[in-house]
């Protein structure tokens, strides 16, 4: 089995969080009022957790000692990730302000549910900031299940 490089996986968070931030951006600018203001703001998170990934992508690459690999088990969970459906909203069809935020409330679980699982293999300071990472993804999950049931 080929194994995933800390690369491969920084470069699937950046993805979801860039995704995040156009899914955000985009019903942002279809939405009024406060569910258009928390859009924005969500939006926004996003952009500043794809600007840490980059950021450590950057760090990394020029240091030869992370050319390790990770192990099966984490290398098969990558995987899953990559290949999943649920983060290809190409092929999802929303209808509606409400449709877009139980999307929005799926991708935030699946994406906390990645970032543990990386915590669990990562060293400090990533190990940190994935944890401070996964708190602003929490607090985003709340809002949008609050969101849901006002509209």
């Amino acid at each position: 089995m080929e194994n995933a490089s800390i690369y491969e996986v920084l470069q699937l968070a950046i993805s979801l969080e860039e995704e995040g931030t156009k899914f955000y951006q985009n019903w942002a600018s279809q939405a009024q009022g406060s569910v258009k203001e928390t859009l924005e703001c969500l939006a926004l998170d996003e952009v500043k957790h794809a600007d840490y990934f980059k950021n450590l992508f950057e760090d990394l690459k020029d240091k030869p000692a992370v050319d390790y690999l990770f192990n099966e088990e984490v290398t098969a969970y990558f995987k899953s990730y990559a290949a999943s459906a649920a983060f290809n909203r190409d092929q999802i069809k929303l209808n509606s302000i409400k449709d877009a935020l139980e999307e929005g409330i799926l991708t935030e679980k699946k994406s906390i549910e990645y970032y543990e699982f990386l915590s669990k293999y990562s060293k400090e300071p990533t190990q940190k900031m994935l944890e401070k990472i996964i708190a602003e993804e929490k607090e985003h999950l709340v809002v949008l299940e609050k969101l849901l049931t006002a509209v």
